[in-house]
């Protein structure tokens, strides 16, 4: 699969709200940033299951839309606009998925 394709499939599951799908996506090591920080703020399969299961439970008006999609080599660079997140009614970002052996490896967000 490609990067690109990888990152559809688990922007799909995001909005679909499908923990099984989205979490398909990414290596059991998985990072995720503030960018520009180093350290990850969220690190591991066990953490993202249990903090997307969390904002899957509690958001049922969930959504993102994709407003552009940049891929370069192993990254792809996402504009967003998230919806109904828990208590975050709307927020825009920049999302850099970068993709190592066919899965998901780390995200840095923009906001």
């Amino acid at each position: 699969m490609t990067p690109e394709k990888l990152i559809q499939k688990q922007f799909e599951g995001f909005v679909e709200r499908d923990l099984a799908k989205f979490l398909s996506c990414y290596k059991s090591d998985v990072g995720l940033y503030n960018f520009p920080e180093n350290e990850p703020f969220l690190q591991g399969m066990a953490a993202m299951e249990a903090n997307y299961k969390d904002v899957f439970e509690h958001s049922p008006n969930l959504n993102a839309q994709l407003i552009s999609r940049m891929v370069f080599k192993n990254k792809v660079i996402d504009r967003e606009i998230i919806t109904n997140r828990k208590e975050v009614k709307h927020k825009e970002l920049v999302v850099i998925y970068e993709v190592e052996d066919g899965l998901i490896s780390a995200v840095r967000y923009i906001s």
